[in-house]
């Protein structure tokens, strides 16, 4: 391999000039974003978010703006990626000491996504039960979580990014037209996206109530709902991946990415440094524009997420907590699922089914992609320290890993109906992959990332204050607790 490489041409779209047809065109470039937002929304937004809105109204709404911070924390690390044509979590592997940032990754997916998969089985088996009328509820659940790993294990990336597209088209449509019929008032809502800090407490009819919601710490709820709302660990390394299979960045027209970037780690772990990227601003020039999908992608994604995620609150917001009549509703592990239907049916009879379709592809979707985006994570993190996985196809590797997140999640599901919580197994397991593993790796790819990328391809002045900000706003929750 030559000393120096060129970076490919850009597609052509990304050169024109600006208009309303180019960012028309852009929106082909949605690709792993449809996945990042099919998994993102799913049962924090179908439970937590209706939940949040119904006894904290629209104060919470600050922490959907809050995670826009996560997106950035991930662009950071698959900049890196684009720009140089290392997976950072190779970096991770030989610049952390026994590769310890790779490992606390694995252990935190083997710890805790046999957790997701119970609250998973739960809230999808509940929304089939109650769809279908009959059968419990359990069984429905394994059924279409095993369902799911089939279609994870014998499908391509194509249906996987095809498929999610339309399970996130279904989910965003139902929850805007469910917000739109009720009217809301805008000039009441807006303000409390930027009211950062803004904690109420519970009010009084949830304790008196709902004693079983009201003995977790609103902190806690906070955390695991940003880990909703984030991507999370899972989808980030995952997203790096992905980035091959698009063959965008440093990757585009290569028909081996992967063999192309254990080629360009060979020569970095040879060296210690990158050298074979080109000072040539020409080069320079490219390896910016080629950079534009990425960013398009993950701005859809995340505008896709934010709305969704605000409807449902809002819509929580008007329609549950007190009723007219003095009754009261909110979501509980008790009844998950159906105290949401007023979100829909309250405003029309025949929206209903809507809510009922929307809530089932949101937590297929949840599941089938998640499956995709743990395997891949797994595979990613795991080859640079371990030899075997590195020597293992992907295919088999995500084929071990769903038998071990079956095995031991579905136990988790049947410990549900006995009465472990599903929310809470919902709120720790998102902490942890979605605000923990999130800063942790935001702190190691910005200095990963500022160290070993050549002057000229290092973040600016700008772009690195806007990383390190994020890491803070991601941390901003944790505050409440002390305080």
């Amino acid at each position: 391999m030559n000393e120096t490489i060129k970076f490919p041409e850009p597609d052509e779209v990304l050169k024109e000039k600006p208009s309303i047809r180019k960012y028309i065109k852009y929106l082909a470039f949605f690709g792993p974003g449809a996945i990042v937002a099919s998994v993102t929304i799913g049962q924090g937004q179908l439970i937590l978010g209706p939940q949040i809105g119904a006894w904290a109204g629209f104060k919470l709404l600050w922490l959907i703006t809050l995670s826009v911070a996560s997106y950035i924390i991930a662009y950071v690390g698959c900049r890196f990626m684009l720009l140089s044509g290392i997976n950072i979590m190779d970096l991770f592997a030989i610049k952390t000491k026994r590769g310890f940032l790779n490992w606390l990754f694995i252990a935190i997916i083997f710890i805790f996504t046999p957790l997701f998969i119970a609250a998973i089985v739960t809230t999808m088996g509940e929304t089939m039960a109650w769809i279908i009328g009959k059968g419990h509820y359990l069984f429905w659940g394994i059924l279409f979580c095993l369902l799911a790993a089939i279609l994870a294990i014998v499908g391509r990336y194509k249906l996987v990014e095809y498929s999610q597209a339309f399970f996130v088209a279904v989910l965003a449509i139902g929850a805007i037209i469910s917000v739109i019929l009720l009217k809301p008032d805008l000039l009441d809502i807006l303000p409390n996206y930027f009211m950062i800090g803004n904690v109420p407490e519970y009010p009084e009819w949830v304790v008196r109530e709902f004693p079983s919601v009201a003995e977790k710490p609103v902190p806690l709820i906070m955390l695991g709902y940003l880990g909703t709302l984030t991507l999370t660990i899972i989808t980030i390394v995952s997203y790096s991946g992905w980035i091959k299979v698009k063959r965008w960045g440093i990757f585009k027209d290569n028909d081996n990415p992967d063999e192309f970037s254990q080629k360009l780690f060979s020569i970095f772990r040879k060296k210690g440094k990158i050298t074979y990227l080109s000072e040539d601003e020409k080069e320079i020039k490219k390896s910016r524009i080629l950079l534009k999908p990425v960013i398009v992608d993950m701005a859809i994604a995340f505008t896709i997420v934010a709305i969704a995620s605000s409807a449902y609150m809002i819509a929580g917001a008007y329609l549950l907590g007190p009723q007219p009549d003095g009754t009261y509703r909110l979501p509980s592990d008790v009844n998950l699922l159906k105290e949401q239907a007023v979100i829909f049916s309250n405003i029309a009879p025949w929206l209903k089914p809507l809510y009922q379709i929307s809530v089932f592809f949101a937590l297929f979707g949840t599941v089938y992609g998640g499956f995709e985006a743990v395997s891949r994570m797994l595979y990613e993190t795991s080859k640079s320290v371990s030899k075997k996985i590195r020597n293992l196809p992907y295919r088999k590797c995500m084929f071990y890993l769903l038998i071990y997140m079956l095995v031991t999640g579905l136990p988790l599901a049947i410990l549900g109906y006995y009465g472990l919580s599903i929310i809470l197994m919902l709120s720790i397991t998102l902490l942890f992959i979605g605000v923990f593993g999130v800063i942790i790796y935001g702190i190691a790819a910005i200095y990963m990332s500022q160290k070993f990328l050549p002057e000229k391809y290092k973040m600016s002045k700008i772009m690195l204050a806007a990383a390190i900000a994020s890491v803070i706003l991601m941390m901003v929750p944790f505050l409440f607790f002390v305080i």
